[in-house]
């Protein structure tokens, strides 16, 4: 489960588009991550970084919190943030 904030969902839409909060979430759900590793960010905290596309074939890069951070495996998620992945 990807629990989205509104503020979040607003934030990609301005700065990031034409990625969405909810192709985010498709792809996340559905199965299209491609590379994924946790993270522990003396800033952050414990984070899951995943790499992922989106439906359309757009690459992404999305921080994802443990909802319970007692136990990060339980598979419920909360989006930081998600943005393209950069072309290099």
């Amino acid at each position: 489960m990807l629990i989205i904030d509104e503020s979040v969902a607003a934030k990609i839409h301005i700065k990031h588009s034409p990625l969405t909060a909810e192709a985010v979430r498709e792809a996340v759900v559905y199965g299209r991550v491609m590379r994924a590793g946790w993270q522990d960010s003396d800033k952050h905290g414990l984070r899951l970084v995943i790499q992922s596309t989106t439906f359309d074939g757009l690459e992404f890069i999305a921080y994802l919190m443990p909802a319970n951070e007692g136990d990060p495996a339980e598979g419920t998620f909360v989006l930081k943030t998600a943005f393209p992945k950069p072309v290099t």
